[in-house]
């Protein structure tokens, strides 16, 4: 069925089966573009992991991992403890 023919049987429901219709199309993309991304990300984890555990160089700056941190935003520089931030300046 071509697009135009669907537009057309569409515009003759009343506006709550329109409503309808409309909802469940966005759902069924939503669903459909989420779970593309998913996969791909999915598939981009399991192709870099032999990567990673055959590369210890790769996980080098996971050591630094719940240390804290500086680093400079915009013109400030912002302490950053714990995911909080707190302006020395």
């Amino acid at each position: 069925m071509q697009t135009t023919t669907i537009i057309k049987e569409i515009v003759k429901l009343p506006v709550t089966e329109r409503f309808l219709i409309i909802e469940d199309t966005l759902r069924s993309i939503k669903e459909e573009t989420t779970n593309k991304k998913e996969k791909s990300l999915s598939e981009g984890a399991k192709a870099s992991l032999s990567d990673y555990m055959e590369d210890e160089e790769l996980l080098s700056f996971t050591a630094l991992d719940g240390e804290d941190f500086f680093a400079t935003e915009g013109t400030g520089v912002t302490e950053v403890i714990k995911g909080q931030k707190n302006p020395i300046i």
